[in-house]
């Protein structure tokens, strides 16, 4: 194996425990690392990516003042720091299943239980240098890819992500070099997302509709309309800039026709309701549509909302 350079690597470790902390960081300092920032709370690593990206997260994932798992799915989502592809381990004491798929499905590199072996740390993070696993996108999760090989005919494709941790540690390539990959890919798996979000569109209307057709509004009829609500403005915004710019009109006017369905969701309006599916099928086709069809749909979908 190549000789590996940790000393200009970003290590940012958090624990509540101080005890952890100097662990960690006498376990890292011995490997060669001295860039370690070290921090007790999840505002702590907040604060710390509001000014500066680390090349590596250590952190526990039971924080008292916020939710670890919910900040890497953001993180992941590029709604916070400046590189999603961040490598990032989770720590805890007990790897409950609840724990473990939470850490999982928040997107999470790895998940070490304590108490820490210095060889099982050292091996793990060596690991995310030389064999990453590649992300996946899909319109929920961006991650590494845990999908058996049979689920992986799903047809999702995989992505090789920048990894700065990489970069540094080998110095085979330039940290500007990977700056610009980091812009690329980001831009790449947004497309991915929209792409994700509009098959997402066509089946959560699919499932709404028969009994908005009724005229019923359950529990779980809401949740799915909160979702549609939530993938539309998402994708609204995700659109700015891309290839599919010019299908932002279609998904305002989904906005505007769930926020209504929800607020009259003891009697939706049938207007409301006779819109989603030809928002769900304009969506779907103007994902592989040129400009000029999808114009004419948005017209035709506009008209109709601007009758009523």
């Amino acid at each position: 194996m190549e000789k590996l350079h940790f000393e200009h690597v970003d290590l940012l470790v958090i624990d509540p425990a101080a005890s952890a902390r100097e662990t960690i960081k006498n376990i890292l300092y011995n490997q060669g690392f001295r860039n370690l920032y070290l921090g007790a709370s999840l505002d702590e690593l907040q604060e710390h990516m509001s000014h500066a990206m680390p090349d590596l997260l250590i952190s526990e994932t039971e924080l008292e003042d916020g939710d670890f798992c919910e900040f890497v799915t953001k993180l992941r989502h590029h709604d916070v720091g400046e590189n999603p592809f961040l490598p990032v381990i989770g720590l805890t004491w007990e790897a409950t299943p609840e724990r473990v798929r939470s850490v999982v499905n928040a997107g999470v590199d790895d998940l070490l239980t304590k108490p820490l072996s210095t060889g099982h740390l050292v091996n793990r993070i060596k690991a995310l240098i030389k064999d990453r696993k590649p992300f996946i996108v899909t319109s929920e999760y961006i991650g590494p890819d845990r999908r058996t090989l049979e689920e992986r005919k799903s047809g999702i494709p995989q992505l090789d992500v920048p990894n700065t941790l990489k970069v540094k540690a080998t110095g085979k390539e330039k940290t500007v070099d990977v700056v610009k990959a980091i812009t690329s890919v980001v831009a790449e798996i947004n497309v991915q997302k929209l792409e994700r979000y509009g098959v997402q569109v066509c089946f959560l209307i699919e499932h709404i509709l028969p009994n908005l057709e009724n005229g019923v509004v359950d529990s779980t009829n809401e949740a799915f309309l909160e979702r549609l609500l939530g993938v539309a403005k998402d994708t609204a915004r995700r659109l700015v800039g891309t290839k599919y710019a010019h299908i932002s009109e279609l998904c305002d006017s989904l906005v505007k026709v769930t926020d209504s369905i929800l607020a009259t969701k003891d009697q939706p309006n049938d207007r409301d309701v006779k819109l989603l599916a030809p928002l769900s099928q304009a969506i779907k086709a103007a994902f592989v549509a040129d400009d000029e069809q999808t114009t004419a749909t948005v017209r035709q979908i506009h008209t109709q909302i601007d009758k009523s």
